[in-house]
């Protein structure tokens, strides 16, 4: 996305997308399985991504919030061997500043950490686990308890 002063971020508009699906239930698009936005992206080395999302970070995560908030670091790498999986979870999250805290089982927000060969993409979104991970097909098959 080219952005410029005024516009929406890719998170809003997913965000928007997301909560827009889970009301109608309506499936908008025939091959979209899963959409995640990308808010960062940079190298896949540790230096790099600490780097990279620090205004990510002070975006999402004020220091001097109100209420801290409770995240999660999701990582997921596709096609790369080269990248220790807890060194990059550990790093994003040393990256949040004090008030806020992990909680893996009810965050407020999800931190997005994608992997593909080189190249690594961050997104932090709210309601991850109850938009069912950002899987539109999910999100718009009817519910178990109609399903008979």
């Amino acid at each position: 996305m080219n952005r410029r002063t005024g516009d929406p971020s890719p998170t809003d508009i997913v965000q928007h997308i997301m909560s827009s699906v889970a009301s109608t239930r309506k499936h908008m698009s025939r091959f979209i399985l899963r959409i995640l936005p990308v808010e960062v992206a940079s190298y896949a080395s540790e230096e790099e991504i600490s780097k990279a999302i620090k205004p990510l970070i002070d975006q999402h995560f004020p220091t001097e919030a109100p209420t801290p908030k409770k995240f999660a670091v999701l990582y997921e790498a596709r096609s790369n061997t080269g990248i220790e999986r807890m060194a990059i979870i550990n790093a994003v999250a040393k990256s949040v500043p004090q008030p806020h805290k992990v909680d893996l089982n009810n965050p407020d927000k999800t931190i997005i950490v994608q992997i593909a060969k080189t190249v690594c993409l961050v997104g932090v979104v709210e309601k991850y686990k109850e938009y069912l991970k950002f899987n539109l097909r999910q999100l718009t098959s009817p519910k178990p308890e109609t399903q008979k």
